[in-house]
């Protein structure tokens, strides 16, 4: 009994152990007996393949970003626009100016690509008659506003005027320069077409409103026109303020034989004059101011100007006079006309304007 008893419980003792086995098909009994608890741990000994990228690829792939060793173009026209540091690096590196290849341009047809040039044409400069003024609109940005050069009748020389802002006391002044004429030349169109102000001097042959200081004025020249001679050049001088209305306008010669400057201000003395006597008008209690015209074509010595006082909404003319060069006589030529015969001598260019 006492047997018994001992085969029972050794029994129930192993039953879970061997409830815990799984035998193989009976097909296959020649095979092993797999253990399942030991195929759980094989697995879990197996370990997952080390990544042996860098953690730079890594994180490029993690963002989707291209290959470091790839230059990518994102540009229509394939420029070379860098994705890494290395590309930027090699792109901003510093190069010797000789050794930039700059690819020349290749046209099948030279009207593939033709520019086209300024047209110019001669005129006479004084044209028309009195009209030309300085333009001083851009003298405050650039400091500086030249005139168009203007050539004497024999083609000797050239003149033009320069006039100069100062910011610190808002006041403008003006020099007239000379370009000697060197060289062969075919015509008046070459030679002003062709010479550089460069060649002329460096020093002004006058000039005007640099011999004071004044806030906000202004002392203006520009080339009226050449003598018949080319002996003597004619300019209008306007004076005034920068916030106002021109004062005074006068006419200055300058003689190229003895290099002297005379201010014609003989012609204003004997308007004033006329005014109080004839029309009994005293010019100093209004506006008013003389306007050049040029050479007289009859009397080639003289200059014309007209006189208009603003007394008015509409400007009253104070008639048509003449000055010669050396300031000898005034005189009146028509108290009520303009009608004026102008000698128009000196020479410049004119831009003719293309049709788009």
């Amino acid at each position: 009994m006492k047997k018994l008893l001992c085969f029972l419980c050794f029994f129930i003792f192993l039953s879970p152990y061997v409830q815990s086995k799984k035998y193989p098909d009976p097909l296959y009994l020649n095979s092993d007996v797999v253990d399942m608890d030991d195929e759980k741990q094989q697995k879990k000994k197996k370990k997952k393949p080390e990544d042996e990228r860098s953690l730079n690829e890594k994180t490029r792939s993690l963002l989707h970003l291209p290959p470091p060793n790839t230059l990518y173009y994102h540009n229509i026209d394939k420029s070379h626009t860098p994705v890494t540091m290395e590309d930027y690096y090699e792109l901003s590196a510093e190069k010797l100016r000789k050794d930039i290849e700059i690819p020349v341009p290749q046209f099948n047809q030279d009207s593939e690509f033709n520019f086209p040039e300024p047209q110019f044409r001669v005129i006479s400069y004084n044209t028309p008659p009195g009209q030309r003024n300085i333009d001083l609109t851009k003298i405050v940005s650039e400091h500086a506003v030249s005139s168009p050069a203007i050539l004497s009748p024999d083609k000797t020389k050239m003149v033009y005027t320069r006039s100069f802002y100062y910011p610190q006391n808002s006041q403008t002044s003006s020099a007239a320069y000379l370009i000697p004429v060197k060289g062969s030349f075919q015509d008046a169109y070459d030679i002003l077409y062709k010479t550089n102000i460069i060649e002329g001097s460096p020093e002004s042959i006058f000039t005007v409103g640099m011999d004071w200081l004044e806030k906000t004025k202004f002392t203006t020249l520009y080339p009226l026109d050449f003598s018949k001679d080319s002996n003597k050049l004619a300019f209008k001088e306007k004076i005034g303020s920068n916030y106002a209305q021109t004062w005074v306008t006068n006419i200055v010669v300058y003689n190229f034989k003895n290099k002297t400057v005379k201010r014609l201000t003989a012609v204003r003395e004997a308007i004033i004059y006329y005014c109080r006597q004839k029309k009994n008008i005293e010019l100093k209690d209004y506006m008013w101011d003389i306007f050049p015209i040029g050479w007289d074509k009859n009397n080639p010595d003289r200059l014309i100007v007209y006189a208009y006082a603003y007394t008015n909404d509409r400007p009253l003319f104070l008639g048509t006079w003449s000055i010669d060069a050396d300031e000898n006589r005034s005189e009146l030529i028509s108290p009520n006309s303009t009608d004026a015969n102008i000698d128009l001598n000196g020479f410049g260019l004119l831009e003719i304007k293309l049709q788009h």
